[in-house]
């Protein structure tokens, strides 16, 4: 059936590894939570995942999902 699904696409992927170390911020909604509906982390890129990503955000390491990430703007 969809055994291969991949949320985050390779071009993406291989764009996001490429800018390891850079700031970024990252845009999520999580539909299912009254506290964290839509959410934003500001920090360094740190790594990439096949489907999450890395941010280290003032020393805490944040791992993000990518079927929650709603959209990422590199600074």
């Amino acid at each position: 059936m969809y055994n291969n699904y991949n949320p985050m696409n390779n071009y993406v992927e291989e764009y996001l590894r490429n800018n390891i170390g850079k700031k970024i911020e990252c845009h999520v909604s999580f539909s299912d939570s009254i506290e964290w509906r839509d959410s934003e982390f500001n920090g360094i890129l740190d790594s990439v995942g096949k489907d999450f990503i890395v941010i280290n955000t003032d020393n805490k390491k944040c791992v993000i999902w990518s079927i929650y990430i709603d959209y990422l703007i590199l600074l």
